[in-house]
């Protein structure tokens, strides 16, 4: 309720949860100021909690929304809001998925009870300890290498709080450069696996097999080079957590063998008979659209639903008002202490910081602002040193590349980009607009590979550009498709 006051305009607020004979065992009320209120339900609130407890089923009011909290599709409690002003559908679809993790996490409270009943009468039988406050509690809530105050980040955090508390699969979502694997880190800090190791992988670094013996290892001689055994990712993340990044690049093959070890928790290293059993929380990360990848069958959907279980969309630097300065500042800051300077922005560099989109988002600035310093031509960066006033701007460049010959209409009537920046226009996040030129209907994603080389006249580093990928994403691509490079 902390996190929900902080980030939520809540009048009032708070969680009920019924114990095995129907009294309250939980009754939690929002902070409202720094006073947690401990009075009674009104007789009205209590009514309409009683009655979505009763039907299973979700109650809005004008300025209010109560969500059923249910264990075993069973409602045993509810959450319930009053809003301070009428509620917007993020901050109703944001509630549904804590009132989902609340049920999570009094699931696993009820298993630990031997007859099941409510966890307050195991207490008091004396069968589950107490949990006794620290007198000097620790600071888990600060995650220092996320930097931001706009509302849009606030609420993504604020669900990353709840979601840590969990075991739940997680992907996350956004366009390239929003920040997916810091967001990653958070979700591990905070959690009870914060003591044992956070272990990444970018699977579309890399071919299948060599995939295959970084998530899963591989025995001696189990191929060529392979001359001592080797622990995978799987097992350098036991009891931790494991970021399986650009999960949408994963092959259609291969996505059969993660399947396993999501499901089953267990593998065979690659050349190896012994079956491996390691708990491993799994976040996944994407800039795809997956949902246009099932439907063309490039991803299966059991492994979309196994990795979707939380859903968390990151939001591009567009839509995070105010944060391009404090980001700026931080990178600028970053840049001194690396290079014994003692830069600083003028008030009109910030000004024109602050009106570029960014379509590469947090990694652009980042590059823009060390760009910058590195030509200032003096401490005080102006808004004569950016590249933008000179001509010279990488994203405008790239833009001007793809939009060239290219009628507007017909951009904006093309299917559903592959990436999550799809519908939004103008700098839409992927590195190039000339994505828009490789969507044309009916091409397949080899077509639009050979279209961006010929295009690119068969540079992979230009065709990557022109795709918004990664020059090693595209040399992968054309390996998996076997499509032979040719000299112009």
């Amino acid at each position: 309720m902390n996190a929900l006051a902080e980030h939520l305009r809540l009048r009032d607020g708070g969680i009920v949860i019924h114990g095995s004979g129907g009294e309250p065992w939980i009754n939690v009320r929002a902070p409202i100021g720094h006073d947690v209120r401990s009075r009674s339900l009104t007789i009205e609130q209590a009514d309409t909690i009683n009655r979505v407890i009763a039907s299973g089923e979700k109650h809005f009011g004008k300025n209010s929304v109560v969500l059923p909290v249910k264990v075993n599709r069973k409602a045993i409690g509810a959450l319930w809001i009053d809003f301070a002003q009428q509620s917007g559908a993020q901050d109703e679809s944001l509630l549904a998925m804590i009132a989902v993790l609340i049920g999570l996490a009094c699931q696993r409270y009820r298993e630990l009870c031997s007859d099941g009943c409510s966890v307050a009468e195991e207490q008091q039988a004396g069968q589950i300890p107490k949990i006794k406050p620290k007198s000097h509690p620790t600071q888990v809530d600060k995650i220092d290498w996320i930097v931001g105050e706009s509302l849009a980040l606030k609420r993504v955090l604020a669900t990353t709080k709840i979601v840590a508390a969990t075991n739940s699969a997680v992907l996350l979502r956004g366009e390239s450069g929003t920040g997916k694997e810091c967001f990653a880190r958070a979700i591990h800090a905070l959690s009870i696996r914060k003591s044992k190791a956070f272990i990444k992988l970018n699977c579309a670094a890399l071919s299948e097999t060599v995939l295959e013996s970084e998530l899963f290892g591989h025995e001696k001689g189990a191929f060529t080079g392979a001359l001592l055994q080797r622990a995978g990712r799987f097992e350098l993340a036991n009891g931790g957590t494991l970021l399986l990044d650009e999960i949408g690049d994963v092959s259609p093959q291969f996505q059969a063998k993660l399947l396993r070890v999501l499901q089953e928790g267990e593998f065979e290293r690659l050349g190896g008979t012994k079956t491996l059993k390691v708990d491993v929380r799994v976040i996944c990360a994407t800039n795809k659209n997956l949902e246009v990848a099932v439907l063309r069958g490039e991803f299966r959907a059991d492994l979309y639903y196994r990795i979707n279980v939380v859903p968390i969309i990151l939001p591009p630097l567009r839509q995070r008002d105010g944060d391009i300065s404090l980001l700026a500042q931080v990178f600028l800051e970053q840049f001194n202490k690396a290079n014994d300077r003692n830069f600083d922005f003028a008030p009109s560099a910030i000004g024109i910081m602050s009106k570029c989109a960014f379509p590469g988002n947090v990694r652009e600035l980042d590059n823009c602002v060390q760009r910058t310093a590195t030509l200032a031509s003096s401490n005080t960066i102006a808004s004569s040193d950016f590249a933008c006033q000179q001509g010279q701007c990488s994203s405008a460049l790239l833009w001007k590349d793809g939009r060239d010959g290219i009628d507007n209409d017909a951009v904006h009537s093309l299917n559903p980009r592959d990436t999550m920046s799809s519908g939004l226009g103008l700098y839409a996040g992927t590195p190039s607009g000339a994505t828009a030129t490789m969507e044309a209907p009916g091409l397949t994603e080899r077509d639009r590979l050979i279209n961006a080389m010929v295009k690119a006249g068969w540079v992979q580093a230009k065709a990557a550009r022109i795709l918004g990928k990664t020059p090693r994403q595209v040399g992968y691509a054309l390996r998996r498709f076997r499509i032979d490079v040719k000299k112009e």
